[in-house]
């Protein structure tokens, strides 16, 4: 099968995003021929970081990429502009990308600008056209009350998937004639290092220092852990507008000695974190179905996520991870108070956590992607 994918540039060391470029690569390990079209403005730094104003092509791991450069007004050109011009610059280069390349289906990531050069590749090449909502495209136009915007998006698919029926149920309520079906995300299995013992009341969180990540709750919550627990230790991993805040909630707290901030870190060495700590948590908001859960269970931490959320899809509250509200800093510090009180018990739920995060690999991942694709295209 030809997988023709948009997806557009992130920023995060990968050529589009690190979870679609794993996912692609799981499509291509199966068999199947892929071309990723990755639109990115003009001007601003890429994949590849000496190339600003000129489209490229290259093979990535397998995967066929085509970098294409197109005009934008950066949230200014958001309104259509930007979508516009991105399609504009495709069309150009339409010869060049589909001369050698017939593709049966079109994988579009997120509603909105990828989805729209979706449909407009499906117009051109009358195929079926499959977009993913990730998180953040459904979840904030659904609190915004623009659920006219969502029906537009998602009626201009043949087939929407989304990463947790948390989403598919916020996506359900515009009302769309499309089908919705949920396919959780997968991880890289083979990027784990080998079992390190646990230092006792460590606690991590992963992320973008973002408010939606709610690392303040977690700093609260862990103030009132290190009082009973004077070694008690939190690793904060990321990078973000909410870093300065955050430390200045540390010396309010009083918890600056035992707080550590690392800036962000390439994965290897977040797993290595992860690895060496007994928990994880993380009270995000508006997550789609976070990837790192998955690691930190994997990592046979004891892993704190959110009620309500896309994670709720995999853990079960007690029984292999914990679920919180995520505005209670009380109910996180009253799960890791129980499990170093029972720490039978809150290691078997860490390996519970990790035997069921173990089957979310991005090859099991694909393989119902490719099911799906091959299902439209008959």
């Amino acid at each position: 099968m030809n997988i023709l994918v948009v997806a557009h540039y992130q920023n995060d060391s990968s050529p589009t995003a690190i979870f679609i470029h794993d996912q692609v690569k799981a499509y291509a390990a199966l068999g199947h021929r892929v071309r990723v079209i990755v639109p990115i403005a003009l001007g601003k730094s890429g994949f590849f970081k000496r190339e600003r104003f000129h489209s490229a092509v290259a093979m990535i791991d397998g995967v066929e990429h085509f970098f294409v450069r197109h005009l934008s007004l950066s949230h200014y050109g958001a309104d259509g502009f930007n979508t516009r011009r991105a399609i504009a610059a495709i069309a150009r280069q339409y010869d060049r990308l589909f001369a050698d390349f017939i593709p049966d289906i079109i994988h579009a990531h997120t509603l909105g600008f990828d989805s729209d050069i979706g449909t407009w590749l499906k117009s051109r090449l009358r195929i079926p056209l499959v977009v993913t909502t990730h998180g953040s495209d459904t979840s904030v136009s659904y609190e915004k009350g623009q659920l006219d915007w969502l029906l537009e998006k998602s009626d201009s698919a043949d087939h929407v998937v989304a990463v947790s029926s948390a989403l598919a149920k916020k996506l359900a309520s515009c009302g769309t004639k499309t089908r919705v079906s949920v396919i959780l995300n997968g991880f890289c299995v083979q990027a784990f290092p080998a079992a390190k013992e646990k230092v006792p009341c460590s606690v991590v969180q992963a992320g973008h220092l973002i408010k939606q990540k709610r690392v303040d709750t977690t700093i609260c919550a862990f103030a009132q852990i290190r009082r009973a627990h004077p070694s008690a230790y939190l690793t904060v991993i990321g990078q973000g507008k909410e870093m300065e805040s955050l430390m200045r909630l540390c010396a309010d707290k009083g918890v600056s000695d035992c707080v550590h901030f690392t800036g962000q870190l390439p994965n290897e060495k977040v797993l290595a974190q992860m690895a060496c700590a007994q928990f994880f948590c993380m009270p995000s908001v508006r997550e789609g179905f976070g990837i790192v859960y998955l690691e930190a269970m994997a990592s046979s931490c004891i892993t704190i996520g959110t009620e309500g959320e896309g994670i709720a899809d995999l853990i079960e509250h007690g029984k292999n991870g914990f679920l919180v509200p995520p505005e209670s800093p009380e109910a996180i510090v009253q799960v890791i108070e129980w499990c170093l009180v029972h720490p039978q018990a809150a290691d078997a739920i860490a390996q519970r956590g990790k035997q069921d995060a173990m089957v979310l690999t991005w090859e099991a991942n694909a393989k119902k992607y490719i099911n799906l694709f091959e299902e439209l295209c008959q």
